[in-house]
């Protein structure tokens, strides 16, 4: 059971729309005062909130609200519209969810209890409703620090590079919300909350019922300070829109890029007090109380670097002294691995005027997605995909900031779905499993670019019509991968793995729809079409 020792009491507030909205309230026992709030809102019941952070109740993301009473801060728990014992429909991450939580602000900044001054707290769906509510610009609001929450539901989460989330979607709308609302009593046709799964299939491009959704398109209108903290083990789910969200805000920003390597740890690390004593209580006493400290002396940027397993920092991101170092698909198997191809990844440019890797799917061997099994019941999660390694590194190599996939692809169908993943294969007999430190996807008919919003490390696409390949013709399709920083030390390895699926065990519970595809692929890296993997270095010294 989670320890707070006071009984909250329950608030509503008539929103702009007319519903009923309520949330709960935490104040410290120590007297009567008045107390800077934080505040944290999310379909998850207010009523839940006696659970534990575990990772059976991954919906417990509200973080330790004990810590924040003895700290002086008064803590408000709210049920967003349609939720919980809020009227309304669900809605979630639109607009209107924002303007609710706006509204639900500025009734509580003027209470008797509060100083006015409001910050937002909580990970993932608390960490989205930050992101929402910070847009629509509420007076009282003066900070938010957003752990661990997308920015961009259409490309973070809904539809990676185009291609519909299934595992995570299902698990999240009936475990998280719609069963825990029956549990307590709460059909789920109230508030339409049967119906969001349904709106997601309906809107497979990012069409404007997606914009609504997405903070990312409001973000440069937001000037309090943000605190933007992301965690490598969630990059297929909230990653991109931490890093999205610190670079499109335009008032004070700070980045950290914490070490969790798993949902399980990233819901724990927000439940460590020391944590929150360290980074996120200095921050709220900055900001809401007024407190001269440190906070806004640190660098701009703090990440984890994976593989050196320390912490490091730059004055922005990507840092300034990352440049992007070029890799070279080719078909020269490397003897580092027994994939489809055993292809290498080479920094010498393809001299071959023919070089490809073709491919068949679905694959007769595939069990778990990708995954297959050895006659043991060993589960080997590269021997059914394409493979690029490269040879051993001669010296120790940091590749911190973005990576983008160049790949040259033809099919025998009218579309390809790409599935791209980057790990560091270490060098040492006993380290286990290669380590994941990038991904990405994209379907082939959604390559148009955004010319506005792409860069030459970052492609964005604009997912707003679908453009059929030409069966057997070449085209060049740019994958963007999730931001990344790890050490390749010397003799360790890089390892592209390219596939069209998921492995239903490495990438649970961020897995796709397979659909009926059925077909041929081929990737082309010859000299004149040379696909390539680049990713940002840092120079060692």
């Amino acid at each position: 059971m989670v320890d707070v020792n006071v009984t909250p009491f329950e608030v509503e507030v008539r929103s702009r729309t007319g519903n009923l909205l309520r949330a709960d309230v935490y104040l410290p026992s120590s007297g009567d005062g008045r107390y800077p709030i934080v505040l944290g809102a999310s379909p998850y019941q207010k009523a839940l909130r006696h659970l534990p952070p575990n990772p059976v109740f991954p919906f417990i993301e509200y973080g330790p609200i004990q810590l924040y009473l003895d700290n002086g801060y008064a803590y408000v728990a709210m049920d967003l519209p349609g939720t919980g014992r809020s009227e309304g429909t669900w809605d979630p991450v639109s607009r209107g969810e924002g303007e609710a939580i706006h509204d639900m602000i500025e009734h509580v900044a003027v209470q008797p209890w509060s100083t006015g001054s409001v910050g937002m707290i909580g990970m993932s769906h608390y960490c989205w409703s930050q992101w929402n509510a910070a847009r629509t610009r509420p007076p009282h609001l003066k900070t938010i620090v957003a752990y661990d929450g997308a920015t961009d539901m259409y490309r973070d989460w809904m539809y990676h590079g185009g291609i519909p989330i299934q595992g995570f979607l299902n698990t999240w709308l009936f475990g998280s919300v719609l069963y825990q609302h029956e549990l307590r009593g709460i059909d789920f046709h109230v508030g339409d909350k049967h119906e969001y799964i349904y709106d997601v299939l309906s809107h497979p491009l990012d069409d404007e019922w997606q914009r609504r959704r997405s903070p990312f398109w409001e973000l440069p209108s937001v000037d309090i300070p943000v605190f933007s903290i992301g965690v490598w083990g969630k990059a297929a789910l909230h990653l991109r829109g931490n890093f999205y969200g610190f670079e499109r805000v335009r008032g004070p920003k700070k980045l950290l890029v914490a070490h969790p390597s798993s949902f399980a740890e990233a819901q724990m690390y927000y439940f460590d007090e020391q944590f929150h004593r360290d980074e996120l209580l200095p921050w709220y006493d900055h900001h809401l109380k007024g407190i001269e400290n440190d906070v806004m002396k640190q660098p701009a940027a703090r990440f984890y670097v994976n593989g050196e397993n320390t912490y490091r920092s730059a004055a922005s991101w990507p840092p300034p002294d990352a440049t992007p170092t070029t890799f070279h698909l080719t078909g020269t198997h490397s003897d580092a691995v027994t994939s489809l191809n055993n292809g290498s990844l080479t920094e010498a440019e393809p001299d071959s005027e023919q070089d490809s890797t073709s491919w068949s799917y679905p694959d007769p061997q595939w069990m778990a997605g990708v995954t297959v099994f050895d006659k043991h019941g060993v589960p080997d999660h590269v021997a059914r995909v394409n493979t690029f390694t490269s040879p051993p590194m001669d010296r120790d190599r940091e590749f911190t900031g973005h990576g983008v996939l160049t790949l040259y692809a033809s099919s025998d169908q009218t579309d390809i779905d790409v599935f791209v993943k980057v790990s560091l294969v270490s060098a040492e007999p006993d380290a286990g499993l290669p380590v994941k430190v990038s991904q990405g996807w994209l379907r082939a008919s959604h390559r148009a670019e955004n010319p506005e919003l792409t860069s030459d490390m970052r492609p964005f696409h604009q997912h707003t019509s679908v453009e059929p390949l030409v069966p057997g013709e070449i085209y060049e399709l740019r994958v963007e991968l999730l931001p990344m920083s790890f050490l390749a030390r010397a003799g360790d390895r890089i390892r592209l793995e390219l596939t069209n699926q998921d492995s239903l065990i490495t990438d649970a519970p961020m897995t796709h729809f397979y659909g009926t595809k059925v077909g041929t692929d081929t990737y082309h890296h010859d000299r004149g079409h040379p696909s390539t993997l680049r990713l940002h270095e840092r120079p060692r010294t």
